[in-house]
């Protein structure tokens, strides 16, 4: 099959109309940028990936917003949720683009030609920030893994299964399921990549073999320090984006893309 084009956005945390996240920054502006960029990309790209923290405030409000300004991009669209979106609201206003399995957990697949791509659910439960893979959720990716033997993968999840080194971001981190994932994906090969989002940086890692390509965010970005007692805190950098090309059979080569030209230049 001939290479596919994903585009691969995250962490828009979208809040209500007039408020800003975090008393700073227009999440909405900022995605009011990035939907006619990405809307232009040429070549079209094959599938747009969210990788979760669509919304900030996960209320059916802003999910429609989202929505609507989401289907303005005018591709198939597979996402996942983040640890600040609401499963049901979420769900409801994005339906193509979610599944939902036993447990209610968004998980879904879609086959593209030879390659299938897995979105995984990462959400811990009562509001948790970090993010976790129980039993019932690794059972899912087993199957999946088992049926699609032979057949080349992607996954899409919101919480990274490595320690970044940025400790505030790593506290929050995917806390439950790491080793049993990369015990999958040794016992099951074929999984070309890894997308995922939550810390708001461009970042490359691996599991078991496989590329972890952790993209930044479409609004804002968390501060840059590895110092182990640097505090959570957010910093103002250009939104970006990633654009993954995946020929089956040599890999999955990822860009990282700003949304706007630098005004000064």
């Amino acid at each position: 099959m001939p290479p596919m084009l994903i585009a691969h956005l995250t962490d828009t945390h979208i809040v209500r109309p007039g408020t800003l996240f975090a008393g700073r920054f227009d999440t909405l502006a900022a995605l009011d940028r990035a939907v006619p960029r990405l809307a232009a990309l040429r070549p079209r790209p094959d599938l747009l990936v969210v990788s979760g923290d669509l919304a900030e405030e996960g209320t059916p409000e802003v999910y429609a917003i989202l929505a609507e300004r989401l289907a303005r991009i005018g591709l198939p669209m597979l996402a996942v949720p983040g640890n600040h979106d609401v499963r049901e609201a979420m769900a409801a206003a994005l339906p193509e683009a979610t599944g939902t399995i036993a447990g209610g957990f968004l998980c879904s697949m879609r086959a593209f030609g030879a390659g299938v791509v897995i979105g995984l659910d990462t959400l811990a439960p009562d509001g948790a920030s970090h993010g976790e893979l129980c039993e019932r959720r690794l059972a899912w990716l087993e199957e999946r893994l088992r049926e699609t033997q032979g057949r080349e993968r992607l996954i899409v999840m919101h919480h990274p299964p490595f320690t970044t080194g940025l400790a505030a971001m790593d506290a929050i981190g995917l806390r439950r399921g790491t080793a049993e994932l990369a015990a999958l994906l040794a016992a099951h090969p074929g999984t070309q990549a890894i997308l995922c989002g939550h810390v708001h940086r461009a970042i490359q890692a691996s599991i078991a073999g496989v590329p972890i390509r952790l993209a930044p965010s479409a609004s804002h970005a968390m501060d840059f320090d590895l110092d182990p007692a640097a505090p959570y805190r957010f910093k103002r950098e250009p939104a970006q984006f990633m654009l993954h090309l995946w020929d089956q059979g040599e890999g999955v080569v990822s860009h990282t893309l700003f949304v706007e030209e630098h005004p000064d230049l």
